[in-house]
C-alpha cells in the first residue's frame, strides 16, 4: 500500500506549469527546499527540485532526448540498463528529501516525455502517482516561446514541440489522479481553480492552507504577467496550426472545463485516433531531429571557427 502520493506536474514548457506548482504549495504539497534558481523566462522561479532536476535531465539524456526533440521513443528505449542507476539515485534523492511529507511535487517541463520511467519508479518505492496537468491555448505557447527563442516559437515548429510533450503517453494518466489545469482559466478564476485542484488531488484544505491561498491569489496571481490570451476559436482559424494539435488541444480544453473526465468514452477513443496519427508521423519527426543536431553542429562549427583558426596557426607563431 503506498504510504506518500507525488503530483507530478506536467505540461509543454510556456504552459504555466511554475504557477501550477506554485499553486500546489499554497495548497500544502511540499516541493523541496532547494530550487534552481530564478531565470529570465521564469523571473519568479520556477520551484523545481535541482536534485531531481538533474538526474531527470540525465534521464532524459539517456534515452536520447534533447530540450527540443520531438521523435517518438520505442518501448526498448525504457529498457536501458543505465536506467536502474538513474532510478537507484532518484530513489536516495526522494528517500532523503520528500521523507515524512505525505503529498509532495516535482516540476520539470520534460516529465510527460519521462512518463514510463516515473510509473516505472514511483510504485516500487510504495508512492502513489497522481498528475497536474498545466494546458494553454498552443498558440499562446508558441507566442510565448517565441518571445525567448524565435525559432522555437515559430507555430510550425511549435505544433511539434507541443505533441511530442503531450500525445504520446497521455493516455497512461488515466488510472491516477489528474487534474488539467487552463492556464488562463488560473489567472481569470484562481479559486476555483484551487479548489478543483485540491479536489481532483484528494487534499483536503486546513487553517494554514486557506491562509497559504489567500496569499497565492492576491500575491502570486498577476494578470499583466500573461502576455497572450487565446481562445479555441482562434486556434480554429490559424492556418498553421495542425490539425492533431487542434484536436488534442481541444480534448484538454474540455477536460480542464470538466466537460468530460479521464475514463469519458469520448475522449479515451479520441485519444487514440491522435496517438495513431501521432505515430504515423514518426519518420518525419526522426528527420526533424536529425536536421536540429545537424543545425547545431553547423552553428558550433561555425562559432568555433576563430578558436580552430587560431589553433592551427600556434605552430607556426612557435616556428617564428
Amino acid at each position: 500500500m503506498a504510504t506518500q502520493r507525488a503530483v507530478l506536474v506536467l505540461g509543454p514548457g510556456r504552459s504555466g506549469t511554475s504557477t501550477l506548482t506554485r499553486a500546489l504549495a499554497a495548497l500544502g504539497v511540499f516541493l523541496g527546499t532547494r530550487f534552481r534558481r530564478p531565470v529570465r523566462k521564469n523571473p519568479r522561479g520556477s520551484f523545481e527540485e535541482v536534485n531531481l532536476l538533474r538526474l531527470s535531465k540525465a534521464v532524459r539524456k539517456e534515452v536520447g532526448l534533447r530540450a527540443e526533440s520531438v521523435r517518438l521513443l520505442d518501448d526498448a528505449a525504457w529498457l536501458r540498463p543505465e536506467l536502474g542507476r538513474h532510478a537507484e539515485s532518484m530513489g536516495q534523492v526522494i528517500a532523503r528529501e520528500f521523507a515524512g511529507h505525505p503529498v509532495w511535487a516535482f516540476k520539470y517541463a520534460g516529465n510527460g516525455r519521462l512518463l514510463p520511467f516515473w510509473l516505472e519508479l514511483l510504485p516500487k518505492l510504495g508512492i502513489e502517482p497522481a498528475f497536474a496537468f498545466a494546458y494553454r491555448n498552443p498558440l499562446s505557447v508558441a507566442r510565448s516561446r517565441a518571445r525567448l527563442d524565435r525559432m522555437r516559437g515559430r507555430p510550425e515548429k511549435n505544433n511539434l514541440e507541443w505533441l511530442a510533450h503531450v500525445v504520446p503517453y497521455f493516455h497512461l494518466l488515466e488510472p491516477y489522479p489528474t487534474v488539467v489545469v487552463d492556464y488562463d482559466q488560473m489567472i481569470t478564476a484562481p479559486e476555483r481553480e484551487l479548489t478543483r485542484l485540491a479536489d481532483g488531488l484528494g487534499i483536503t484544505p486546513t487553517e494554514h492552507t486557506r491562509a497559504a491561498t489567500e496569499e497565492f491569489v492576491a500575491e502570486f496571481i498577476r494578470p499583466e504577467w500573461r502576455h497572450t490570451q487565446c481562445t479555441d476559436e482562434d486556434l480554429a482559424a490559424d492556418a498553421a496550426i495542425h490539425p492533431l494539435v487542434r484536436r488534442a488541444a481541444l480534448a484538454l480544453s474540455r477536460l480542464a472545463r470538466d466537460e468530460v473526465t479521464m475514463r469519458d468514452e469520448w475522449l479515451c477513443r479520441e485519444w487514440a485516433e491522435i496517438r495513431e496519427s501521432h505515430r504515423e508521423l514518426a519518420p518525419v519527426l526522426r528527420l526533424v531531429d536529425r536536421l536540429q543536431a545537424d543545425v547545431r553542429f553547423a552553428r558550433w562549427w561555425d562559432l568555433s571557427r576563430p578558436l580552430r583558426i587560431g589553433w592551427n596557426k600556434m605552430p607556426l607563431l612557435r616556428a617564428r
